[in-house]
């Protein structure tokens, strides 16, 4: 039986990484796809340590001739049962004073990189009937992102892209699910955030992982993990303005 085929974008750490893991216990033929060729190089090693395995692609998805690159790539190799727009960077700062160069670049490995990935693998039917379209969005849909304003409107786009593509290939079976992922333990999370003090409550990327996966086998079309995220996200719509004064007061007073 030929094993199934899943690609995730940002696989070298975080929830990428957590997520290769998973799908690989689960006897996917994994391929990776990350900017930092090093850092992923030493994750397949680390994973085959482990009698796990993923074929490593880089690329840097902000770059139009590296995205094209690697969209010809996946194209030239087997049926993709499960991709994964996972790759993610951010930018914090009040928005005036920021480094516009370094937005757009948000914007373009954020959005225009699942965009351009996602409709050029459609166009060229790589993704299996029945496959998956996993989109990896924010809980700041729902509560707002003071002090990553762009951040926040990449993965709002992202989010309301896959929920409109939903109904478009509905009749090719193929199941779209958005994640709305919350603070979790991640590089990334330390990175940008202005207090890492209370680490250690974020979601454990690999809980993450073992959640999306789930989803996917039961073709959820919305992910809010963990009961703390989805009563955020239930406040952020019921009150917002206190919401975001909260998300004033925690992110963007401390930058």
């Amino acid at each position: 039986m030929t094993k199934q085929h899943a690609v995730v974008t940002g696989a070298a750490e975080g929830i990428g990484r957590a997520l290769v893991e998973v799908f690989s216990i689960h006897q996917y033929t994994v391929t990776g796809i990350d900017v930092n060729a090093a850092r992923a190089e030493q994750t397949r090693r680390e994973l085959s340590a482990h009698g796990l395995s993923m074929t490593l692609l880089h690329a840097d998805l902000s770059e139009a001739g590296d995205l094209a690159r690697l969209t010809a790539e996946l194209i030239a190799g087997p049926p993709i049962n499960v991709l994964v727009n996972n790759a993610g960077i951010n930018c914090v700062g009040a928005f005036a004073q920021s480094d516009l160069t370094r937005q757009q670049m948000v914007l373009a490995v954020n959005l225009r990189a699942p965009l351009h990935l996602t409709t050029a693998l459609l166009r060229a039917d790589k993704i299996a009937r029945g496959g998956t379209l996993v989109f990896v969005s924010s809980l700041s849909h729902y509560v707002s992102y003071p002090g990553a304003a762009v951040y926040a409107a990449s993965k709002d786009a992202l989010a309301s892209f896959a929920r409109s593509m939903t109904v478009a290939l509905a009749p090719q079976q193929i199941h779209v699910l958005v994640v709305y992922p919350g603070p979790t333990r991640t590089e990334h999370a330390r990175r940008y955030s202005p207090d890492n003090r209370r680490e250690g409550r974020r979601m454990a990327p690999e809980v993450l992982a073992t959640l999306i996966y789930r989803a996917i086998e039961n073709r959820k079309r919305r992910l809010i993990p963990g009961m703390g995220n989805h009563l955020m996200a239930l406040l952020g719509q019921w009150l917002p303005a206190p919401v975001e004064w909260v998300m004033k007061k925690t992110l963007f007073a401390k930058l």
